[in-house]
């Protein structure tokens, strides 16, 4: 009889109930010498670490959700913690690990793309050999390599089309979420007035200034845009809408040339893309119309001195003009390795006593990284575009045109020239939109490819 009172109180239920009160216990007594908020995200973090264990991609999405809104910049005690980097290198690892176990060996999908990327990185180290930052160079040689890991990490978890699809979603709704924050800090007045325009500003680190900011935007405008005709639910339909009004209204805010100029182009692909062009440049006209006569005066001086005079120019445009020449005389003097990534304006400032970035892509990259270099970068670039196409034209003569491997490839060909115009006013080089691009770009050629395992993936070069 004692023997079964004893079974009973040894019961899976109770030993639950048990395992509960010490954990409660000992959480306790550590409270008193750990900060509760500390303890808090230290309990938070081993949850996260089993579940991403098992489903990694949820990790991933965590992942992009920190990297795009920087939440370590709004709450100063997770910036102590450094979540990116803590979660990324544990992906990283994870990941590896994983597809070693799943095949034998370390595999990646087999794309040129992957060797562009690695060929842009060795070029960047380059740069170092002349470079008049050494640290602003190595600097940049770091933000490229994170940025490797999490090309690395897509590429390794975003396997199917749902996953592509999902990771999409999560993209555009925290580029959303952004856009929101930055649009409502415009209302309650804190916007930066800039020659007498208020401007937009805020936001996370990722999208930086004015010009960040709407660039940020038109990365993602494509997507919306053909997501929007790409979904036939009303729900979905209504929320990509929304979103993308919200995008647009934004870009508009920040006052940007630059932004407005990659805007036009977007609407300029929609239009050449369209099989309805008299029907769809009417809608684009009265569309610019409208918008054009809703915003106040102050914002249409702006955006037209884009066609300004030599005599009428500003002092903001002249200055981009005059470090355009600056910058091609630094590149006469270092035209093999560049002046370092990263290290325009001090280069600038020991040759021409101006201290001042590059204010164009182009410059910035044939300066910063010379002809080597420069060679590299805009071979991976090219790279996008290529293999977009080419998943494009494998989808239509698979006879599914309405693939939403087609809609993402056309918006990302349609980003890619976008950021191209808008690099011309911005030196976007090393912004990050380019390199999760170019993964996505990966992901959507191995999801096209024939159903050959030898074809689909290769091992990862030795060192």
């Amino acid at each position: 009889m004692t023997t079964d009172n004893n079974d009973n109180y040894i019961s899976s239920k109770n030993i639950l109930y048990g395992t509960l009160v010490i954990i409660s216990i000992l959480l306790g007594t550590i409270s008193f010498f750990v900060n509760s908020t500390y303890l808090i995200i230290g309990m938070i973090s081993v949850i996260l670490v089993v579940i991403i264990f098992k489903y990694e991609y949820i990790g991933l999405i965590i992942y992009l959700i920190i990297f795009l809104l920087r939440p370590g910049e709004t709450y100063p005690v997770l910036a102590e913690i450094r979540p990116e980097f803590l979660l990324g290198a544990y992906l990283g690892v994870l990941a590896l690990v994983k597809n070693k176990y799943k095949y034998g060996k370390v595999t990646i999908p087999k794309s040129k793309l992957n060797y562009a990327f690695i060929f842009l990185l060795w070029g960047v180290g380059l740069s170092l050999t002349s470079s008049a930052c050494k640290t602003c160079t190595i600097e940049v040689l770091e933000a490229l390599v994170k940025l490797g890991v999490f090309y690395l990490l897509i590429i390794l978890m975003v396997n199917t089309k749902k996953r592509l699809e999902i990771f999409f979603w999560v993209y555009i709704l925290a580029i959303a979420k952004m856009a929101i924050d930055i649009d409502i800090g415009f209302l309650q007045g804190q916007a930066t007035d800039y020659h007498g325009l208020s401007r937009a500003s805020g936001g996370s680190s990722a999208v930086d200034n004015f010009n960040g900011i709407a660039i940020t935007m038109n990365t993602v405008i494509p997507f919306a845009y053909y997501l929007f005709f790409h979904y036939k639910t009303l729900f979905k339909k209504s929320v990509i809408g929304i979103i993308l009004v919200i995008l647009i209204v934004t870009l508009i805010l920040t006052g940007s040339r630059g932004g407005l100029l990659g805007f036009l182009t977007i609407l300029g692909f929609i239009w050449w893309r369209s099989n309805k062009k008299v029907l769809l440049a009417i809608t684009l006209l009265v569309f610019v119309i409208f918008g054009w006569f809703s915003m106040e005066p102050e914002r249409q001086t702006r955006y037209l001195s884009i066609f300004a005079s030599e005599e009428e120019r500003d002092e903001s445009a002249q200055g981009r003009i005059n470090a355009w020449i600056d910058g091609m005389y630094l590149f006469v003097d270092h035209p093999i390795t560049g002046v370092g990534a990263g290290a325009f304006a001090d280069a600038r400032v020991k040759e021409f006593g101006v201290y001042l970035q590059p204010h164009s892509m182009y410059v910035q990259i044939l300066t910063e990284l010379g002809l080597i270099g420069a060679l590299l970068y805009f071979f991976f670039l090219g790279q996008i575009i290529v293999i977009n196409k080419k998943v494009i034209k494998i989808l239509h003569n698979r006879g599914s045109p309405t693939n939403i491997l087609d809609t993402l490839a056309w918006a990302s060909i349609i980003t890619c020239f976008c950021l191209m115009v808008t690099g011309i006013f911005a030196h976007s080089g090393y912004r990050f939109s380019w390199y999760v691009l170019a993964a996505l770009t990966v992901v959507a050629e191995k999801l096209t490819k024939d159903a050959d395992p030898e074809d689909a993936a290769l091992p990862l070069p030795k060192n």
